[in-house]
């Protein structure tokens, strides 16, 4: 996939339609540094993202929190493809562990129920730090047992980028 990034980057180059500037970021960006387009503010895609996913941690502190502050995150950026589907991933899970909380809850009255929560609240931050860890490292990927509500597109990032670098080459 990024092989043919870069030999489409080389081919421009080699016909002049790129500067040797423009190569360089380009390139940079697709072999995973960051470009122009990957910055928000001061912050990153894929630090922001990462943001996005500890933000459920906030419910273990302030109830209702933990789907407010990624709600509020999503929605401030979901303009941007990659931040979009790590929106639908986050709240995949957060829609889902809610499920399963109160079917724990209801399993409480048979007794295993006692079991279950505390194992959906460890199971629940193991899934975030993993799934904010994946986001930093640019993968889209719902957790795991997690119902899918939001068709989450693994490659929707990289749509956005083969987007750009042809828009790019039209204005060339």
């Amino acid at each position: 996939m990024d092989l043919d990034k870069i030999e489409k980057l080389n081919e421009l180059k080699e016909k002049g339609m790129i500067s040797d500037e423009e190569y360089n970021k380009a390139k940079a960006k697709i072999l995973g540094g960051s470009g122009a387009s990957d910055v928000i503010g001061d912050v990153d895609n894929r630090t922001f993202s990462m943001i996005l996913h500890f933000a459920q941690l906030c419910g273990y502190i302030i109830p209702m929190c933990g789907w407010i502050v990624p709600l509020v995150m999503w929605l401030l950026k979901r303009e941007d493809p990659y931040i979009n589907e790590q929106g639908k991933v986050v709240f995949n899970w957060i829609i889902s562990s809610f499920i399963y909380f109160w079917i724990c809850l209801f399993l409480v009255f048979i007794g295993i129920g006692l079991i279950l929560l505390p194992v959906l609240g460890i199971v629940s931050i193991i899934f975030i730090v993993l799934g904010a860890i994946r986001a930093k490292d640019g993968v889209i990927q719902n957790y795991p047992i997690t119902i899918p509500f939001f068709k989450v597109d693994p490659n929707a990032a990289v749509a956005a980028d083969v987007k750009a670098d042809d828009s790019i080459e039209k204005q060339d």
